[in-house]
């Protein structure tokens, strides 16, 4: 799901996420321990690290996700 905001919204809610923080919600699960997660106010993507600990998510990171993604539905369909 794409969203569009004028440069003007987006500025006045990257300050109120930057005063308050930021509302994460999931948006894709990539295994049972991993997940993709956006800010509902900015948009901001974050993914979890090996540490559990969240960062920027990156294209090259975003990748990485698909292909766990992937890896991990191949093998549960080999285990049911």
């Amino acid at each position: 799901m794409k969203t569009y905001t004028s440069p003007q919204t987006a500025l006045g809610l990257s300050v109120i996420c930057n005063l308050i923080g930021h509302k994460f919600r999931i948006t894709k699960k990539i295994t049972n321990h991993f997940h993709e997660y956006q800010c509902r106010c900015c948009g901001k993507q974050m993914t979890e690290d090996i540490y559990g600990r969240l960062i920027e998510l990156t294209a090259e990171r975003k990748e990485i996700n698909s292909t766990l993604h992937f890896i991990f539905n191949k093998k549960q369909l080999q285990i049911e």
